[in-house]
């Protein structure tokens, strides 16, 4: 019998050798073939920076402009915003054409000599000296702001005006008060200054000069000085914090529309990061983005964004578990060194092209091998939360894949290690030392504190929880391990990561260490690393034809070297083709880690910004297909385990724990949302399945992916297993207990990132008649349970009863208490009036039907509806229903004060409809525990909608 399309063939010891061997050969052969046909290029000189046009200033570029640059690719601009330009430069000759201040266009021929652009712009000659250095590897493009007002640092401070300088005055005409006096008054318009003041000693002397963002170039007679605004930290703070808030809410509301559209949160989060910055943000609305994100502002961005990653960093190196690879070694690690090694190879081969076209002017070996890393990396934390919403995690390809990301996240951490240590350093051996010194580290890390932190478990063990002291000195390890990289020079995330792999590996302990860092991180720092990332990216740089072909190239070699490599071996190690596709779509995920790596090579000045902006693209590209090829390659989901395997593995385990107990054909299905809510439920369900006809309880326990792991940020394999063993636990002594009371049971409980779409597929495949939950009311609203809870009530095709009670209530429903039921006659009221007399008779708790009535007719409206309605409970149910008519408003709830359960019909239009007035009143202010119940869509439910009189679920005693 042929294997399943799944399960991979026993692979021979040869095939494997051969595939090293290729491997081997290609890593040996093309890398160092291709760096050294690289070296052999030269990249384009730079000319990024600041120019003052020379002699009287230019009709065209006015007195001063900024070119930008990536590789053979010049952009013109100045801090007005308006000149523009798209320039050639081709060794030394600089071509093209400009968008001159004044609207015209002028021809562009310039010869790069040195600090200075010489020969003609229209036909007319042009001579311009650089006069300030290009802003840091992804600062924002300049901009003059509106106003020039407040208070400046000079640097070098001016022998006329001193150190400090107030402008202050009408926006265009302010005013210049130094050593507490006035100076003069000046004139602002378009990012240019100008006037004349009064030096301090004596004397006056003629100012000029630029502004752009909170600096001004300033010329003061023959003095150059740039005055940098200042203010006062606590206002700086303030802007800060407003930037946060931006920050988080932007970052919630797109991430939640990544969920939405099946994909990971934090891709949503990422696109919001770059969605602030220049290339949407600052398209549209300039002076908004820059008052939100102010140049001095942007720094402490950087600093707090690079400590949640640093400790993010820590969180990923803690959850790597190479256990994983147990029984799997030699097929991951087969599958998981071609997918780092032939995007490797590729990766550096196509850096000799790229390098003479758009890269900075920095020796090539540096340039190759980050191109090589961009393209080799997969996100563990993305590829992990796929596999679980699949549920593939268990399943041969799944696992195979996960082992294999696990082998390829410390593969090419220590990648990047060593290209980030050929960048920092400037010759071969100090390359040699870089890499020596990181080695150094890591033993250290592995035989002297891993030795010390071992002790942290038995402190966690000792206490239930990890002792503060433990945490500060886990944190400060975190820190000086950063710290110790930086200085060796292979950057401080790697020292973070070594911190994490270097920790026991202590369930617990790896629980609480992470439960105290994940929330500030995930929440708040690492969309701070998001918008910091999207401040450097700037999609409007891929102005030109051959930049986008450049993207779409890249794209193509890292979905090449990735999918293809990953699925080829995938194939030769035993899978079938598709299996094979499916694991290469998953190793082709990049994800978070490759924003890092973008990062880090930008920071170097490794990378030009238009190529950062097509990487950027191209991680994003490569992530957010993974969700749609895998859909497409595996529309039902074979290679994952489907939700109802739980439940028929359940049924397995009854039938052979309890072989003497009868099983019902029908069943009711719990699903506690909370602690208290399974106790709670259950004191409902028992009496109900006890009844005639009997019903199989359902325990059934979704267990949430942990916050962290929902986003996609981490994994949380650890967390995940440990709240599963708990939830399964606590699900089976659940049924044990039912079962010795002869009521039939099962218990399920699995991971789902989805419930309501979980419970609706199960509930419609078994015999469910009954969905029980318990809720939360919300804080705003008719008080009508939704979030989670309300996707099962649209979804559920059965009926569905939510039990909303506060945590500490205990539910008892019996003969000294009264079950009320709102009754109005309206279809959904019936619904509510079945199931209230289903439990009234299986408890012989007391049964009143509630009506409001405000007048004399009314009430004799209300009494007869009533007594019909008793009167068919009674004939149908054998439970006598008493009649309460009341007043609105206060009279109903005064009647329904001494409910011990509160059962409100929910029509299926509850969204629009809601409660209605009085019930939605009654709802919210009752003390006693409310059960909201909606009915099903299918035959077999509560009062059907054709007959809404005739009993047909449940009929404990008729004769």
């Amino acid at each position: 019998m042929p294997p399943a399309p799944d399960t991979p063939r026993s692979t021979s010891t040869r095939r494997f050798l051969a595939i090293y061997a290729a491997l081997a050969v290609a890593v040996a052969v093309c890398i160092p073939l291709s760096i050294a046909a690289g070296t052999k290029k030269h990249a384009q000189p730079s000319i990024a920076g600041g120019y003052d046009t020379q002699g009287q200033t230019d009709p065209c570029l006015g007195r001063s402009f900024d070119i930008a640059q990536s590789g053979q690719f010049v952009d013109v601009s100045n801090a007005e915003q308006t000149l523009s330009g798209k320039l050639r430069l081709h060794g030394h000759d600089l071509t093209g054409t400009i968008d001159c201040t004044g609207g015209a266009k002028r021809d562009a021929h310039l010869r790069v000599s040195a600090e200075t652009l010489s020969g003609s712009l229209g036909g007319a000659p042009l001579t311009a000296v650089r006069k300030r250095e290009p802003p840091d590897p992804g600062a924002r493009a300049s901009r003059a702001p509106g106003s020039v007002n407040g208070d400046y640092v000079l640097s070098p401070p001016s022998q006329c005006l001193g150190g400090k300088v107030t402008l202050d005055g009408a926006t265009g005409h302010p005013r210049l008060v130094a050593g507490g006096k006035p100076r003069g008054e000046l004139a602002y318009a378009g990012g240019r200054l100008t006037g004349a003041v009064a030096c301090t000693h004596t004397g006056s002397a003629p100012l000029s000069g630029t502004a752009a963002d909170r600096k001004l170039d300033v010329q003061i007679g023959p003095e150059h000085v740039i005055a940098q605004k200042q203010r006062e930290f606590g206002k700086t703070l303030a802007a800060f914090f407003v930037a946060i808030a931006v920050v988080i809410l932007i970052a919630r509301l797109v991430g939640a529309l990544a969920v939405r559209v099946a994909q990971p949160r934090v891709m949503g989060e990422v696109i919001a990061g770059i969605a602030l910055g220049p290339t949407v943000f600052g398209a549209l609305a300039p002076g908004l983005q820059v008052d939100i994100f102010p140049t001095d502002v942007i720094p402490l961005l950087g600093v707090v964004a690079n400590l949640g990653l640093i400790f993010y960093m820590f969180l990923v190196g803690l959850e790597l578990d190479l256990g994983q690879l147990k029984g799997r070694v030699a097929q991951a690690a087969a599958i998981s060194n071609t997918s780092v090694a032939l995007p490797m190879v590729l990766g550096v081969a196509s850096a000799i092209p790229i390098y003479g076209l758009v890269a900075p002017d920095k020796d090539f070996a540096p340039f190759a091998l980050f191109m090589g890393v961009a393209m080799s990396i997969t996100a563990f934390p993305v590829l992990a939360r796929i596999l679980v919403e699949r549920r593939m995690l268990k399943q041969p390809v799944g696992a195979l894949a996960m082992a294999a990301a696990a082998i390829d996240d410390v593969t090419a951490w220590f990648l990047i290690a060593l290209a980030i240590a050929v960048a920092s350093a400037g010759s071969s051996s100090e390359v040699v030392v870089t890499v020596g010194l990181a080695i150094a580290f890591c033993l250290a890390m592995l035989f002297v504190v891993r030795p010390v932190l071992a002790r942290a478990s038995d402190a966690y063990d000792e206490a239930g929880r990890v002792p503060t002291g433990w945490i500060a000195a886990i944190f400060i390890g975190v820190l000086l391990s950063a710290w110790t990289t930086e200085t060796i020079g292979v950057a401080l995330i790697f020292g973070a990561f070594v911190m994490g792999l270097a920790m026991p590996r202590h369930t617990g302990l790896t629980e609480d260490v992470t439960g105290r860092i994940e929330d500030f991180v995930v929440t708040l720092l690492l969309p701070l690393f998001f918008v910091y990332t999207g401040l450097r990216t700037d999609v409007g740089l891929l102005d030109r034809p051959e930049l986008w072909l450049l993207t779409v190239a890249l794209i193509v070699v890292a979905i090449t070297g990735k999918l293809l490599g990953a699925m080829l071996v995938a194939r030769a190690t035993g899978f079938g083709w598709r299996a094979a596709a499916v694991i290469g779509t998953l190793m082709n995920t990049r994800g978070l880690t490759e924003l890092i790596v973008l990062n880090i090579a930008l920071e170097k000045g490794i990378i030009s910004q238009a190529l950062f902006a097509s990487l950027v693209i191209m991680a994003l590209v490569t992530t957010l297909m993974a969700g749609p090829v895998l859909r497409l390659l595996d529309p039902k989901n074979s290679f994952g385990a489907p939700v109802e395997e739980e439940f028929d593995q359940a049924r397995r385990e009854s039938s052979v724990a309890f072989p003497t107990l009868e099983i019902p054909d029908r069943a009711i299905l719990l699903a506690p949302q909370s602690k208290s809510g399974l106790a709670q439920l259950r004191a409902l369900a028992e009496p109900l399945a006890a009844a005639e006809p009997p019903r199989e309880l359902i325990l059934t326990k979704l267990v949430r992916p942990p916050r962290g792991a929902a986003a996609g940020v981490r994994g949380g394999l650890q967390t995940e297993n440990r709240l599963l063993l708990e939830a399964t636990g606590e699900m089976r002594a659940a049924r044990d207990q039912l079962v010795e009371r002869r009521i039939a049971a099962r218990a399920v409980a699995f991971i789902s990132p989805d419930p309501g779409g979980d419970l609706s597929r199960v509930a419609a495949r078994e015999d469910v008649d009954l969905v029980l939950m318990d809720g939360r009311r919300p804080l705003l609203g008719e008080g009508v349970p939704r979030g989670e809870v309300g996707a099962v009530l649209d979804s559920v095709p059965c009926d569905v009863a939510v039990l909303v009670a506060r945590d500490d209530t205990h539910v008892s429903v019996g003969a000294d208490s009264a079950i009320v039921v709102p009754f109005g006659g309206a279809e959904h009221d019936w619904a509510a009036l079945e199931l209230g007399a289903w439990l009234a008779s299986a408890t012989g708790a007391r049964l009143k039907l509630l009506g409001a009535a405000g007048t004399t007719e009314e009430t004799s409206r209300v009494t007869r509806l009533l007594s019909d309605a008793g009167l068919l409970v009674q004939t149908y149910a054998g439970v006598v229903a008493e009649p309460l008519v009341a007043q609105p408003d206060a009279g109903i709830i005064e009647a329904a004060s001494d409910a011990g359960l509160l059962v409100v019909g929910l029509s299926q239009r509850w969204r629009e409809e809601g409660l209605g007035p009085v019930r939605s009143r009654l709802a919210k202010t009752a003390p006693a525990p409310v059960l909201f119940v909606r009915r099903g869509t299918r035959p077999g439910a509560l009062a059907p909608e054709r007959d809404v009189t005739r009993f047909t679920w449940s009929t404990p005693r008729m004769g």
